[in-house]
């Protein structure tokens, strides 16, 4: 070994460009591993983890989250083995103090059972009782460390102070400690209430927004959970049809159950892709060993004419890539870190960083495995080939001793193919992807995405006595809105096609009866106000639009889009039809009286869960929870106007998210532009690496081939000819590669559009470009050694000779 160290310390070129090869390849797979292991099978840290499960669901439309309290109350008779199950209900408060003014504050309900299932208790103060979880009782919160240490400064004195929630007065009572907020289950919650059921959630199937998370008797309960969940799955489905046809539960792991199909499979690709990375650096350093055997041929010629052994000289030689691959390990750390750093700052949880990646002992082990690897994978080959050098022939040659056979020129040249192949690969990934970002943002949506600002309101149900008094206030908001200067319209809206629409129920037309959910199709349900279609931007196709003077004794009637009305009435006019609706198995039935235009939505990459839409107004079905949307011409410049106005009407329910389309957008793609990026910067390390490649191998070419250019210049060749001769090498190993790499960039298209149908489509302009791009690229890496081999005299090769 220090011989070794010794030879690679006399060529410190050759060593930098090593460690610096080596440091890229480990570092970038480390971090990805790390990354993968944080967001996958990093285990909640809370006791008893691996107890810790949630309870979801399987649905034709796609992944189920939340449940009804109906839904609630049979899950919780259906198995008894949990310990506890806690009931979970995000919201929105509007939070007033003395001192402190109006804000919105993320908080959760829940059951009193939430302390004893993630085992841990409030560091100040204590938690909530059963007994608080009753209507008119639950005036009590807990509250973040975070929250306790921004708003109170952590003085011991915030316990037992008032704060007002929706208009309601709450007091103080207990502080979380700061190992509780673990922002992939929690994201910015700031407090935890009581949960006390309203009589709408108690009575309603249909009234999805709880999670349900438990904690296992044991921890190999899950099996058992799920049998008996699939048995009420079936007796639910005999109940309901027209609800669970085709439903099931799924009991995951805490940490498993909180990230979605879309984040694990980009994980994985990207994990998949920094091996591409590596493999790269490992064919990189195998060429630059094989060059450096290559030019020691005489050197290891006569070591074995003194009685080495090969495996003598093997060992020399894997010596070498043995300390290389320790050097390089601890420098791949330190760009791990780095990379990790970068991730941890940009990877948002609920519009915030919040991630940690680290590197522990499982991490640091994988990475020692692949170092290990990666040492014998770039230097095996070339100790081999370096072993089998022809005594005879090398010794017989010239001192200079640069003798090689072609197997080492084959190695060399499939190894730089190799290098194509995958930087081709990861280019053109990444050249896909960010051409279907820039479509997936220019696309027509059919509506207009430039002119619209918007924000939510959630309305506690507790300030109105009911949905008429609601949608009084909704109307003084509306008007309010559209006379802000600059506002050219208003409306307000149950969702918005910013991330799809929601509501799914049920619908049928005449002559059909309620079924299997698996039978019949489901479409969204959006309550909108009557200018909601001239305010977003949505044309009418046919019919006409709710009234303005709509009202909730009126007659029902529904708008639906193109492809409802295509898809239930075939080859006839949907105006003047009849629709039923199914809502917790009851059936409402609606006249149609208008067609608008299909639109889609502006930000989500997944496919709609459905693509029949039925507009409802917003007076035969008052939600609390609202979106305020005002059209103009320079949206992005209402908003403090907006926020203004909200003020004005009421103080203590303002609105929320107030932003425009693309700052909407922007927000919610964050992490799928970060996983876009680190493909880019793969690729581009993938690139580098193989131009690196391209050029060794042709300043190699033109060493060994001095004597033959001498030659050919003596007997009359022109400079232009041997510089085409060096160049139509170097071109010909890269269209090999570009050719077998765009298969290879096909197959990743296809993974990406797997993981992202409705953004990742076949490109092949982009692939061209790629394809291009690297020619070009190998070109540029050709130009210097091609050069080089016009400038030899032919009268020194030929004395050399």
């Amino acid at each position: 070994m220090l011989h070794a160290l010794r030879s690679l310390l006399r060529a410190p070129g050759f060593t930098c460009i090593a460690l610096m090869t080596l440091a890229i390849g480990i570092g970038v797979n480390t971090s990805m591993v790390s990354l993968v292991q944080a967001l996958l099978f990093r285990s909640a840290p809370f006791p008893d983890a691996d107890r810790l499960v949630q309870i979801l669901g399987a649905a034709p439309t796609g992944r189920v989250e939340v449940f009804s309290a109906v839904e609630i109350r049979e899950i919780t008779a259906q198995t008894d083995a949990f310990d506890t199950l806690t009931v979970l209900g995000g919201t929105r408060f509007v939070a007033s103090e003395q001192g402190h003014g109006t804000e919105r504050l993320t908080g959760m309900y829940a059951t009193a059972d939430l302390f004893s299932t993630f085992g841990m208790q409030p560091m100040l103060g204590r938690a909530f009782t059963a007994e608080e979880a009753q209507a008119g009782r639950n005036s009590v919160i807990v509250i973040s460390h975070t929250f306790w240490q921004s708003r109170y400064g952590g003085r011991s004195d915030a316990l037992g102070r008032t704060l007002r929630l929706d208009g309601e007065p709450v007091e103080i009572i207990g502080v979380m400690p700061p190992e509780f907020e673990y922002r992939m289950l929690w994201g910015n919650t700031q407090l935890w209430r009581p949960l006390a059921y309203t009589k709408e959630q108690l009575e309603w199937r249909d009234y999805r927004t709880f999670q349900l998370i438990g904690k296992m008797r044991s921890p190999g309960a899950a099996p058992q959970i799920a049998s008996s969940l699939a048995n009420l799955a079936v007796e639910q489905a005999k109940g309901h049809p027209q609800t669970y046809g085709g439903f099931r539960y799924r009991v995951l792991p805490l940490h498993e159950a909180l990230m979605d199909d879309t984040g694990r499979r980009i994980s994985w690709m990207l994990l998949g892709l920094s091996g591409f990375v590596l493999l790269i650096a490992c064919a990189n350093l195998a060429n630059l060993q094989l060059a450096r055997a290559t030019a020691g041929a005489r050197d290891l010629a006569i070591r074995a004419a003194l009685g080495a052994s090969r495996a003598r000289l093997v060992l020399r030689q894997l010596g070498e890539s043995l300390i290389l691959v320790v050097g390089g390990t601890l420098l791949g750390l330190l760009v791990a870190q780095g990379i990790n750093s970068v991730v941890e700052s940009r990877f948002l949880i609920d519009g915030r960083a919040g991630l940690t990646v680290t590197m522990d002992g499982p991490v640091l082990a994988l990475t020692a495995l692949v170092a290990l690897i990666t040492g014998v994978l770039f230097g095996i080959l070339p100790a081999w080939f370096a072993s089998r050098t022809n005594v005879q022939t090398v010794l017989k040659g010239q001192a200079r001793g640069s003798t090689t056979g072609r197997g080492h020129n084959r190695m060399r040249q499939a190894l730089v193919v190799c290098e194509i192949t995958l930087a081709v690969a990861l280019l053109g990934g990444a050249g896909v992807m960010h051409r279907s970002f820039e479509k997936f943002l220019t696309r027509e949506t059919g509506w207009d995405t430039a002119r619209v600002l918007s924000g939510t309101l959630p309305v506690p149900e507790t300030r109105f006595a009911n949905e008429d008094a609601r949608m009084a206030f909704y109307r003084q908001v509306e008007a309010r809105l559209a006379a802000i200067p600059g506002a050219e319209r208003a409306a307000i809206a149950t969702s918005m096609p910013v991330f799809d629409y929601n509501g799914e129920r049920q619908v049928l037309v005449e002559g059909q009866a309620p079924g299997s959910a698996e039978n019949f199709p489901s479409a969204f349900h959006v309550m909108v106000t009557s200018g909601y279609f001239a305010t977003v931007g949505i044309q009418l196709v046919e019919g006409r639009l709710f009234p303005e003077d709509i009202k909730a004794s009126d007659p029902r009637v529904v708008v639906v889009n193109e492809t409802l009305a295509r898809q239930l009435w075939p080859g006839r006019s949907a105006v003047g039809q009849r629709l039923c609706s199914m809502d917790s198995g009851y059936a409402f039935w609606a006249e149609v009286i208008g067609v608008v235009r299909d639109v889609e939505s502006a930000a989500t990459v997944r496919p709609p869960a459905t693509r029949l839409v039925v507009y409802k107004p917003l007076a035969h079905e008052a939600w609390g929870w609202v979106h305020l949307i005002v059209r103009s011409e320079k949206p992005e410049t209402l908003a403090h106007a907006f926020r203004q106005a909200m003020e004005e009407i009421d103080p203590e329910m303002p609105a929320d998210w107030i932003s425009t389309v693309p700052q909407k957008i922007e927000g919610s793609q964050q992490n799928l532009r970060l996983a876009a990026t680190t493909l880019t910067w793969f690729a581009a390390l993938g690139l580098g690496l193989a131009a690196l490649g391209i050029y060794g191998v042709i300043s190699h070419l033109v060493a060994q081939r001095t004597g033959e250019f001498g030659i050919r210049m003596a007997l009359g060749a022109q400079q232009t000819d041997v510089f085409q001769l060096v160049l139509r090498h170097g071109v010909l190993l890269t269209v090999i590669g570009v050719i077998i790499g765009l298969a290879g960039a096909l197959a990743v298209t296809r993974v990406l559009h797997t993981i992202m149908p409705r953004l990742v489509g076949l490109d092949l302009p982009a692939l061209a470009l790629v394809a291009v791009g690297l020619l070009g690229v190998a070109i540029v890496a050709c130009l210097v050694p091609a050069r080089r081999a016009t400038k030899v005299d032919p009268l020194d090769a030929l004395r050399a000779e």
